[in-house]
């Protein structure tokens, strides 16, 4: 077991001129030409912003801030949008920050986690206060990949490149920064994020397309490292040149994983792989916390809202993609699976929000989980 120097450091009020900047609300709503909803824009250029990756939701637990990137200052920095009002406010600044891999904490509304280099911060986003929960030992290329939260709320789950050719996961435990290491691979690991539910890892081989074996299973001890999604018959295969799976993401509630198989549909599977297939050529997609609804968009711009059980749709946006500035809409829900928030390109580059619970029909009014 590798461990860090204990780096348990309160470094109290951040004085750094940015940090706890009030940038003023810049929310502005439209109607999509074609569906008729309205669509918030919750930040406007020029500077570019971003939504968070798509593993957990970028609400906060008590649904009050959400959580965005944005280089408005200079740098890639964290912010947090009030939800009511759109009042918008810096959280960090200075140097290392990655501040696209934040991770805000499932029940806890005060705190959120992001890499500093090789550091790993807690950041209190009410008072502002700093926490080095610790660092990651003998890191050389670069920092973490975005953390995630163990099942029990006692770990984050790291990912990096150990050397240049090796890859590894780890868990830090945040109460005490001490780090162990849990695997290591000789080649890019991407997408890990710890079960909700269960003490396992999910990961993939990173390759930019096809994978001779894309997805992968570990469990939090280092035992079990195997496949996750695998066909040994190729007949069985849904693509020619096997697995070209991507853009996973664990439903919070019921420990299952939506995945896109590419130019396919999207699947379904349960902890161990076992998958269910709605079919539709899609790009990314992540499903509220009960797993009953999926938010996905496709190549041609358009955000869509899947039932999960019948794979029916209703179009809810368009014209959100923007190749220019290679916009990718990441979109995920809230905690209550009322909002989608999605990365929009229509006009620059923001970051905007559906309200689901004013969509006419009654077959789609009923959004909560």
């Amino acid at each position: 077991m590798v461990r860090s120097r204990s780096l348990v450091l309160l470094i109290g009020t951040v004085c750094t001129a940015q940090v706890g900047r009030d940038w003023g609300v810049e929310r502005t709503s439209y109607t999509d030409p074609v569906t008729r909803i309205q669509v918030t824009d919750l930040v406007r250029g020029p500077s570019q912003a971003s939504n968070l990756y798509f593993h957990f939701s970028n609400f906060t637990a008590d649904q009050k801030y959400i959580i965005l990137s944005s280089d408005r200052s200079g740098s890639g920095q964290i912010f947090k949008v009030e939800a009511a009002t759109g009042r918008i406010t810096q959280l960090t600044d200075g140097k290392g920050v990655a501040s696209t891999a934040a991770c805000p904490h499932p029940t806890n509304a005060e705190l959120l986690y992001y890499p500093r280099e090789a550091q790993i911060v807690e950041l209190n986003i009410n008072t502002l206060k700093e926490r080095v929960v610790g660092a990651i030992p003998g890191l050389t290329q670069g920092a973490s990949q975005q953390p995630t939260l163990s099942h029990d709320h006692r770990n984050l789950t790291l990912a990096f490149q150990r050397d240049t050719r090796t890859w590894e996961i780890g868990l830090m435990e945040i109460a005490n920064g001490r780090y162990r290491r849990v695997l290591t691979q000789g080649f890019r690991i991407g997408h890990a994020q710890h079960h909700p539910l269960l003490p396992r890892i999910f990961y993939v081989w990173e390759t930019g397309g096809y994978a001779p074996q894309r997805t992968w299973l570990v469990e939090d001890d280092g035992s079990g490292n195997r496949p996750f999604y695998y066909r040994t018959d190729p007949k069985e295969w849904f693509t020619p040149l096997k697995e070209w799976v991507t853009h996973e993401s664990w439903i919070s509630k019921t420990g299952e994983m939506t995945l896109i198989l590419d130019k396919v549909g999207i699947m379904i599977a349960d902890a161990d792989g076992k998958a269910r297939l709605l079919q539709g050529d899609y790009w990314h997609c992540a499903a509220r916390p009960d797993g009953q609804r999926i938010a996905a968009d496709d190549n041609a711009g358009r955000l869509w809202l899947v039932e999960s059980r019948s794979g029916s749709r209703r179009l809810l946006a368009t014209g959100i993609r923007d190749t220019v500035r290679a916009v990718h809409a990441h979109a995920s829900f809230d905690h209550t699976g009322r909002y989608v928030l999605f990365n929009n390109g229509r006009s620059e580059r923001r970051v905007s929000i559906i309200d689901l619970s004013t969509l006419p029909g009654a077959d789609w009014s009923r959004w909560t989980p």
